[in-house]
């Protein structure tokens, strides 16, 4: 083999061996790990939102009143009083000059008074009362220990009363709910009478 024909021989095989080289890189692309959260096309996936991306509507909110009214059904208390609240089976009367007395055994119980212009349970109100007003009211009082005692109506009364009881409240009540133009509709009203701490005597 010539001079020239040794350089043409050397002279490919650097080139061949040039391009094979440089080659290697995209031959083999497809063998590559694909890139995370890239789809098999390379694109990027797509990804669920953050929390704070999540329009808040959309999280835990129950039905919406069109008017932005509660739709439910409620209580209204109006014109609370503070009052005593009376056992009406033990209460006595007497004029001017009587001495009165009444006395309970520990266990008896009595309730307030709840008037309706249909019929409706107590329960409800109590507890609306207990949110509004207080929340040591109560339907029924019932005595822990053996109460009792006397008093004399004084000769500037010209009668009184003597009884067992406990202060509370007294107080007008409605059941409504709001309609479709955010108007309140009554569907039932009436008042009541309510204890409130603990079972003592009172008398006027």
């Amino acid at each position: 083999m010539n001079a020239i024909t040794r350089a043409c021989s050397a002279a490919a095989l650097t080139a061949f061996l040039v391009m094979g080289t440089a080659g290697v890189g995209t031959a083999f692309a497809e063998d590559a790990p694909t890139p995370v959260n890239a789809d098999q096309d390379g694109n990027p996936i797509p990804q669920a939102p953050d929390d704070a991306d999540v329009d808040g509507s959309a999280v835990g909110a129950g039905p919406v009143h069109p008017d932005g009214c509660p739709p439910d059904p409620s209580i209204s208390i109006t014109k609370v009083k503070s009052m005593f609240v009376g056992d009406k089976s033990k209460t006595v009367y007497g004029q001017s000059g009587v001495t009165l007395s009444v006395s309970v055994a520990k266990g008896h119980t009595w309730t307030g008074t709840i008037t309706y212009a249909s019929k409706l349970s107590e329960s409800i109100i109590v507890a609306s009362a207990e949110e509004t007003i207080s929340g040591s009211i109560s339907y029924a009082k019932t005595t822990t220990v053996t109460l009792g005692g006397s008093w004399k109506v004084p000769a500037s009364q010209k009668d009184g009363w003597l009884a067992l009881g406990s202060k509370g409240y007294s107080f007008n009540w409605e059941r409504g709910s709001y309609n479709g133009g955010c108007k309140w509709i009554v569907s039932n009203h009436g008042t009541a009478k309510l204890p409130a701490l603990s079972p003592y005597i009172a008398h006027s």
